[in-house]
């Protein structure tokens, strides 16, 4: 609606409008993580755990409401019908930009319970938010160099007993959990250094969601594959977006099963874990050759034009 508007101008509303939306919605939310800190009981847990579902999704909602004023985006949503569910479930995804966050909730629209990202230790510090997702209960991953891990291989398993953890939480208090199982955002050359196979992807790391789906996939009512494309705007897609240049988004939703073949305990059994690795890498061949049919759709649409 707004986006004829110059892109300094439009910048400048979307900062103030997202900050706004950030702030009025973070800032019940730490005080109520203050006040299950204090008082952990169960009733207060479930009351405030209530009170963070609506509060997160009126977050979702405005968020939604600040994109489509701020940007002309045509959205290609493919796949799978998402279905309404209350129930906890898992997203695994590609992962390019910050964008994929708040697009998760223009996609999902409130069909699936309250989103939780695996999320680097570091953007605990981002004012209001990181406070803001730690007392939603997010599970900060710590990503430390080799060199580290070799010194202190105790290390190696925190992740792992944050996974755990995250699971937990999601059957006592059913929740959406959201992997970008790459484990960092893509570039070519993050591409090049991690020498990907894939075109468009960087490799899969498979551990997380194989705790997870270990932990709790009896209690997982499904696992969608999401994956994400943005032709006009691939290398900063978020700063093009509070610009109100973000113009085609592509969308694809798969809802993949859960079956007796992932179930298994991927810490202890070599042979699950090996062959949980390759499930995950033949998902990421297929959302590989997916990005290249979304690429070559793109480029015929335009063609035409």
């Amino acid at each position: 609606m707004l986006s004829f508007l110059p892109s300094p101008i439009i910048l400048l509303i979307n900062c103030i409008l997202i900050s706004l939306n950030v702030i009025i919605i973070a800032t019940p939310m730490m005080l109520l993580g203050i006040i299950k800190f204090c008082l952990p009981f169960d009733v207060v847990t479930v009351l405030i755990e209530k009170t963070n579902y609506h509060l997160y999704r009126t977050w979702v909602f405005f968020n939604r409401c600040i994109i489509r004023l701020t940007n002309n985006v045509k959205w290609h949503i493919s796949g799978d019908n998402i279905p309404k569910t209350k129930k906890s479930c898992i997203v695994i995804s590609n992962h390019l930009s910050w964008l994929d966050i708040l697009f998760m909730g223009c996609v999902f629209k409130g069909n699936i319970p309250t989103t939780k990202f695996f999320m680097k230790h570091s953007l605990i510090y981002i004012p209001f938010a990181g406070l803001a997702c730690y007392a939603l209960g997010m599970p900060f991953l710590r990503r430390y160099p080799k060199e580290k891990l070799l010194k202190n291989p105790k290390l190696r398993t925190k992740d792992i007993e944050t996974t755990k953890a995250a699971c937990k939480r999601l059957i006592k208090f059913p929740a959406t959990l959201i992997n970008f199982v790459e484990g960092s955002r893509y570039t070519k050359e993050k591409a090049k250094k991690a020498k990907s196979p894939y075109k468009y992807l960087l490799p899969p790391k498979a551990a997380s969601l194989g705790v997870a789906i270990s932990e709790i996939g009896q209690e997982i009512e499904y696992l969608f594959d999401v994956t994400y494309f943005y032709p006009d705007n691939q290398k900063k897609a978020f700063v093009d977006m509070m610009k109100g240049r973000i113009k085609n988004i592509y969308v694809n939703v798969d809802i993949l099963k859960i079956d007796e073949s992932l179930k298994g305990n991927y810490l202890e059994d070599k042979q699950f874990k090996h062959d949980f690795t390759m499930y995950v890498r033949s998902l990421w061949e297929r959302k590989d050759a997916l990005l290249e049919r979304m690429l070559n759709d793109y480029e015929s649409e335009k063609n035409k034009k």
